[in-house]
C-alpha cells in the first residue's frame, strides 16, 4: 500500500494495468471467476459428498470439506463487514471488496479437498484453480490486489485451522468426530459474523454452517453405514430441493428469518439425506 493512503485505497498500481488488458481477456476472466463464485464451490462439495462412495471416498471425508466451505464462506463474511472497505472505483458490483470472498473461497475449497487426499496431482490443481481466481478478481475489476492476496492467506489459514481441530492434514482416517468438531468451528465463526452484522449474507451463512452441525450430528452413524446404492439414490433426490431453496434465498425474495431456515434446512437434509433410506 502507498505511503499516505487511506484504507479504501488500497491500491498498489495494478487498476491502471488492468485497464490496458484487451476486452478479450477481460471476458475470458469474467467466466474463469465463477470457479469462485459461493454458489460453485458449495455445490462442489455437496456433490462431492452426496456422491462420495461413487466417488470411491468416505463420506466423512467429503463432509469435511463441506463444513470447511460453510466455515470459510462464514468468515468471509465477518472480515468483510468487519473492515467494510469498497470495491475499486467503478467495480459495477456491490458488496465490501475486503477480502476477496472468491479468492478465499476458492482457496478453502479448492485448498481444502486437497489437503483432506494425500495426492500431488490434486494438490497442483488446486494450486491452478486458486491462482486463476484469485487472478481473475483482478483482471476484472473488482478487487485490488491485496484483496485476494490477503483472502487467499486467510483462507490457507482458516483450512490449517478446521483440519486442526477436526481430521488433520491427508488424514488416514477421518471420524464421525473429527467432522463434527470441524462443523462446530464453522458454527462458531457464523455466529462472529453476526455479531459484525445482522444482514441476509451473515444470516444465510451462519444458519447454513448451524444445519451442517445439526444435520451431521443428526445422521452421520447412519449415513456411514449406508449402502452405496441407497446414497447414489438419495444423492439424486437431494439435488432438486437444494437447487430450489438456492434459487429462492440468492433472489432475495424472502425475508430473513426465512432465508436463514430454507439455508440451514438445505444443508441439514444435503448432510442427512444419504442415510434416510437405508
Amino acid at each position: 500500500m502507498r505511503v499516505g493512503s487511506t484504507p479504501a485505497d488500497r491500491g498498489v498500481g495494478e487498476i491502471p494495468i488492468v485497464e490496458t488488458l484487451p476486452e478479450s481477456v477481460v471476458d475470458l476472466f469474467g467466466l474463469l471467476t465463477r470457479l469462485g463464485d459461493p454458489v460453485t464451490l458449495l455445490l462442489v462439495v455437496a456433490a462431492g459428498y452426496l456422491l462420495a462412495d461413487h466417488l470411491g471416498v468416505s463420506s466423512a471425508r467429503m463432509a469435511t470439506a463441506l463444513a470447511l466451505a460453510l466455515g470459510g464462506l462464514t468468515a468471509t463474511l465477518a472480515l468483510k463487514h468487519a473492515f467494510a472497505l469498497p470495491r475499486p472505483p467503478g467495480a459495477g458490483t456491490d458488496g465490501y471488496g475486503f477480502p476477496s470472498g472468491h479468492a478465499m473461497g476458492a482457496t478453502v475449497v479448492y485448498g481444502g479437498i486437497a489437503a483432506l487426499f494425500d495426492d500431488d496431482r490434486l494438490s497442483a490443481a488446486a494450486a491452478v484453480l486458486i491462482v486463476i481466481v484469485a487472478a481473475s478478481r483482478v483482471v476484472i475489476g473488482v478487487h485490488y490486489l491485496v484483496d485476494v492476496a490477503v483472502g487467499v492467506a486467510v483462507g490457507a489459514g482458516y483450512v490449517a485451522a478446521g483440519l486442526r481441530v477436526g481430521p488433520g492434514r491427508s488424514p488416514e482416517r477421518v471420524t464421525a468426530a473429527e467432522t463434527g468438531r470441524t462443523f462446530a468451528l464453522a458454527v462458531a465463526v457464523g455466529l462472529a459474523g453476526l455479531a459484525t452484522a445482522v444482514v441476509t449474507d451473515t444470516v444465510v451463512a451462519a444458519a447454513a454452517a448451524a444445519g451442517g452441525w445439526i444435520g451431521w450430528r443428526t445422521g452421520a452413524d447412519r449415513v456411514t453405514d449406508a449402502t452405496p446404492s441407497t446414497r447414489r439414490l438419495a444423492a439424486s433426490l437431494a439435488l432438486i430441493p437444494g437447487v430450489v431453496v438456492a434459487v429462492l434465498v440468492l433472489d432475495g425474495g424472502v425475508t430473513l428469518p426465512v432465508a436463514g431456515g430454507l439455508a440451514g434446512g438445505t444443508v441439514a437434509l444435503i448432510l442427512v439425506i444419504p442415510g434416510l433410506a437405508d
